[in-house]
């Protein structure tokens, strides 16, 4: 036996130049390869399934293209010239030969056909059945999978063979033919090819399942055909591909069982019913509504039985048939209409006394059911027991009924009501318009509170810069005390010293002998050397003490920073911190020690006359504090982030824990009267809420206080909303 050619030559002998068909018997094309459907303007599909003569038309050697199969019937082979009928009404003209494929018997089964273009005619070869590489030429044209075998053994098999089962060539003609088929299978088919080739026909076409190169499972439907090649008997075997048949009855079978479960499991009343009006499906809760099963129901056409005393339709019936609107209201009279949510579905609803013990309420709706192509082939319908709703209706009704002879009965009094509502309108009017004085009063009466309170903060701020000027009084007393003490010192020195120097004149004029004896007398009772050791010493102190005077003024103007305007800016809160102490410490040096605990603080920006302000009042406030026993006022600084702290601590008596919520309110104060105003750490408070920051305060009786005041170090203006006017703390 000659070797089988490759596939790549098979291919190139084919595509290059060859049309192809493959012809029934029976004159049915069963394949066209996309070379001759192109070369004809169709697509394969358009002609598979179609008769020969569609495209077959007379041939130029005088056969006529019904005459052309049962001449191969009894031929070898046709070789001549067709004129095929294109798409578009011309004609293509063709070189075809055509060779039959025949049974073990003899008999033709199929023809094949392949056709060039006839202007290269003197290039077409003639076919012959004994050549091999043309015969499998031809299975290679086809689209239909092709294998050919003999004696368990694969002889060939087409690309489309080879694309079904994911194989190469050389791979199946490895392995045994049998190995192709699922094991379970494989004896049946067995049974199957031994019958074909004994002449058997009746079981040459069947269901076989493949198994794939990846292991899958092929479901085909599979053709046994005997031919002869190279003079020996074999089989070719045709597939067509039932896989995705399968899958998508599995999957419509799968739906069945799911949609079963669906309706039996629905707490609704459900039956279903099919075209030949027979129950399908009768659900666990029609049977507990009806009485009836499902076993006894499902296969009979007695869906009426539930609900009426004869045989008549349901709506679901009615579907089926096609009934026209005037024949559903026929029967259902103005108590069903056609659904607004499902199309061509009916409702409807009815009293049934043989329902229950007293006769129940039902309503009905019924769909159809189609199929792929629309046609009806079933019908659902859902019942549900409304007999509650029906019963209300009827006591609302009735309700309806008395309560229109209540309106009436209600209308006479509502017309006295609207009299005597006219008079609360009026009463009420009269009211409004007292209501408005007494608003306007009162808008007065703030106005001269606002004006009281402006003159209490101008009071507040007086009686500091009074208190400020009592203590800078004080400060600057004691060193111009002693500059001036020491400035009549310093007189009566320089009188002594203006003695001597007469003296030392009066010796030089005079040139006495006596004159040692004299400048020394004179020397001795001015004390010239106590006087050059105290000179020095009292203008030391007497700078001293205007450098303290000068410290002072200068605290006092760093404190009300009257050489800047008020407005943001960045400060030292430390130095500002510093000449508080220096303005106050009138007031706190006789009652307590400072403890400065500072911590690196950056500058931050601020009003640092209001910041000074809110620092007094707290080292005030803390000093007065302290009892007769001295006690300490601990400053700490720090910063976290974009905030600083600064506290004021003492160690005085404390604040009561139900005083603490009060203490920030104007006008509150624990001092007797006469001593404070109130309005110290509610300035304060509003200082530091003007500033972004908080105002905090810790206290134990007996032990003491600490407030604590946090300051943005970058001040953030507020948003301001329109319309609305934002004051300024001054």
């Amino acid at each position: 036996m000659a070797p089988l050619p490759t596939l790549p030559g098979l291919l190139a002998s084919l595509w290059e130049g060859f049309m192809l068909a493959v012809v029934h018997h029976s004159g049915v094309i069963e394949a066209v390869n996309p070379h001759l459907a192109r070369a004809l303007g169709y697509e394969t599909t358009d002609l598979e399934g179609r008769s020969f003569s569609v495209i077959a038309a007379e041939g130029a050697e005088g056969f006529n293209p019904s005459d052309l199969l049962a001449f191969l019937a009894h031929s070898r082979c046709w070789l001549g010239k067709l004129a095929l009928r294109k798409a578009d009404g011309g004609v293509l003209l063709v070189q075809v030969t055509m060779a039959p494929l025949r049974e073990a018997q003899g008999a033709m089964d199929r023809v094949l056909l392949l056709a060039i273009s006839a202007t290269r005619a003197q290039d077409f070869p003639m076919l012959v059945m004994d050549s091999q590489e043309r015969f499998h030429a031809m299975l290679e044209g086809l689209a239909v999978p092709v294998l050919l075998h003999r004696e368990d053994r694969i002889l060939y098999a087409n690309q489309a063979m080879l694309s079904l089962i994911g194989y190469t060539l050389a791979a199946l003609q490895a392995m045994p033919y049998g190995s192709l088929t699922h094991p379970d299978r494989r004896k049946q088919l067995q049974q199957r090819v031994q019958a074909r080739i004994e002449g058997d026909v009746s079981q040459h076409r069947f269901e076989n399942v493949l198994q794939t190169a990846a292991g899958s499972l092929c479901w085909v439907e599979q053709t046994l055909g005997l031919l002869p090649v190279d003079g020996q008997l074999a089989l070719l075997d045709t597939y067509a591909d039932l896989t995705g048949q399968r899958k998508a009855e599995a999957r419509q079978a799968y739906i069945r069982q799911m949609l079963a479960q669906i309706i039996d499991g629905n707490p609704v009343p459900t039956l279903v019913i099919n075209a030949q009006h027979e129950i399908t499906h009768w659900n666990r809760a029609l049977e507990l509504v009806s009485g009836l099963v499902a076993s006894d129901m499902v296969g009979t056409c007695n869906q009426w039985m539930p609900f009426y005393p004869a045989q008549r339709p349901i709506l679901a019936d009615l579907l089926i048939d096609g009934a026209t609107e005037s024949q559903v209201r026929a029967l259902y009279e103005d108590r069903s209409k056609p659904s607004e949510i499902v199309p061509d579905a009916w409702e409807a609803e009815g009293f049934f006394p043989t329902a229950g013990s007293q006769g129940m309420w039902f309503a009905f709706t019924a769909s159809p059911l189609r199929d792929g192509q629309g046609r009806i082939v079933g019908a659902i319908e859902t019942l549900i027991d409304v007999t509650r709703r029906k019963s209300s209706e009827l006591a609302l009704q009735q309700a309806h009924d008395a309560l229109e002879q209540q309106v009436h009965e209600r209308t006479a009094q509502l017309a006295a009501a609207n009299d005597q509502l006219a008079q609360d309108v009026e009463q009420r009017r009269q009211a409004e318009l007292q209501l408005l004085e007494r608003n306007a009063a009162l808008e007065r009466l703030n106005e001269q509170l606002t004006q009281a309170q402006k003159k209490l903060l101008q009071s507040e701020k007086l009686a500091s810069i009074g208190q400020l000027a009592a203590g800078v009084a004080h400060e600057i007393n004691n060193p111009i005390g002693y500059v001036h003490s020491n400035i009549g010192s310093l007189e009566r020195y320089i009188d002594d010293l203006f003695k001597v120097l007469e003296s030392y004149e009066c010796l030089v004029r005079e040139s006495g002998h006596h004159t040692a004896s004299k400048l020394e007398t004179v020397r001795r009772d001015s004390d010239v050397e106590f006087l050059k050791e105290d000179i020095p010493a009292l203008v030391r102190e007497s700078k001293e003490g205007i450098a303290r005077v000068k410290k002072i003024v200068q605290d006092l103007k760093d404190f009300s920073h009257v050489d800047s305007s008020d407005e943001w800016q960045w400060a030292d809160l430390h130095k500002g911190l510093d000449s508080t102490l220096n303005i106050v410490g009138n007031e706190i040096k006789y009652k307590a020690d400072v403890v400065k605990e500072y911590g690196d603080l950056p500058e931050v920006e601020c009003m640092p006359s209001q910041i000074n302000q809110v620092f007094m009042n707290l080292l005030v406030n803390a000093a007065h504090a302290i009892g007769p026993d001295r006690g300490n006022i601990i400053l700490r600084t720090g910063a976290d982030g974009t905030n600083v702290w600064v506290e004021v601590s003492d160690t005085g008596c404390g604040i009561p824990e139900q005083l603490r919520t009060k203490i920030f309110d104007p006008f509150f104060t624990t001092k007797p009267i006469g001593k404070g105003t109130g309005l110290g750490l509610s300035m304060s408070y509003g200082i530091v809420q003007a500033h972004g920051g908080q105002l905090e305060v810790e206290s134990e009786v007996g032990r003491g206080s600490t407030f604590r005041v946090v300051l943005p170090i970058r001040h953030v203006a507020p948003p301001k909303q329109p319309g609305e006017y934002v004051e300024e703390v001054k």
